[in-house]
């Protein structure tokens, strides 16, 4: 068992981890509301993601065209069951399709001494999941984010590219 596993606690919140969140969730909303003005994502009535092909395809039940197909990045997941949030990079399970680029957070972790970029498992909620993918996202500067609502967990994305099937 890895020795991170037993100690789950949340990590410390610094002072320079805030100033880093507070420019995350305003780059991230940013980025959120361009994504829905431009798409329009809140109003599709299917979503499917492809590990395998790291896509994300939203559409409509009555003609079930792709109309935004995403290039994503899982940034990591929240266990319902365990209340843990794990990061991506340290999920072994996950397809490597879909976390090329997300090493780019822990290591600037790991330069800027900010523990939670680096501890890969530790006691978390939703809002822990969110506040993750806005620091990815405005580290890796993403076009958006998702939250995929799985049976066991939520599990968060950020858009590398989009492309609109609309055309």
């Amino acid at each position: 068992m890895n020795v991170e596993d037993i100690n789950l606690e949340t990590p410390n919140r610094t002072p320079e981890f805030e100033v880093l969140s507070k420019r995350a969730y305003e780059y991230l909303n940013e980025q959120q509301k361009i994504v829905e003005e431009t798409y329009g994502i809140h109003d599709y009535e299917n979503w499917f993601y492809d590990q395998e092909t790291g896509i994300l395809t939203f559409s409509n039940s009555e003609n079930q065209n792709k109309i935004v197909e995403i290039q994503y990045e899982e940034v990591g997941s929240i266990s319902k069951i365990s209340q843990t949030w794990l990061w991506s990079w340290a999920n072994q399970h996950l397809d490597p399709k879909i976390k090329t680029e997300i090493e780019v957070v822990k290591n600037y972790g790991e330069v800027n001494n900010l523990e939670s970029l680096t501890k890969r498992k530790w006691f978390g909620d939703e809002y822990d999941g969110w506040e993750m993918t806005a620091i990815s996202a405005y580290l890796m500067k993403a076009k958006g984010a998702y939250r995929f609502p799985l049976e066991n967990t939520f599990t968060f994305v950020i858009y590398k590219e989009i492309n609109d099937m609309r055309k």
